[in-house]
């Protein structure tokens, strides 16, 4: 799996199969070999450029429903675990609310929702 992220416009720049590898060879010459250059030209014109988007929620919670937490509350980019990393700190720190509010539902999820 090879993901690129970069300027809309470097994407319309390589629109040959010569382009991609002349890329690739200058950026990541190493890849080359283990990719394959025929799986390389055909995974990267055979998928369009998209943008990353990141969604903010606010607050955290319904009334004293519901909580989101982890990737629910905190739609990033799926890199580097972010999502899974955000999820332990909610925990983290829900649990420290549980503990300063002890059941007081209403107020750990206030507080939670302002601290997030």
């Amino acid at each position: 799996t090879v993901t690129l992220i970069m300027a809309f416009n470097n994407f319309k720049n390589i629109n040959t199969n010569e382009k991609l590898l002349d890329f690739f060879r200058k950026y990541f010459p190493d890849s080359i070999s283990l990719i394959g250059q025929k799986k390389l030209i055909e995974d990267f014109f055979g998928v369009s450029p998209s943008t990353l988007v990141s969604v903010k929620c606010r607050p955290y919670h319904v009334h004293n429903k519901a909580l989101l937490i982890g990737d629910a509350a905190h739609a990033i980019v799926p890199f580097y675990g972010q999502g899974m990393n955000a999820g332990f700190e909610d925990c983290y720190i829900l649990n420290e609310l549980f503990n300063k509010h002890n059941d007081d539902i209403p107020g750990i999820l206030e507080e939670f929702s302002g601290k997030r």
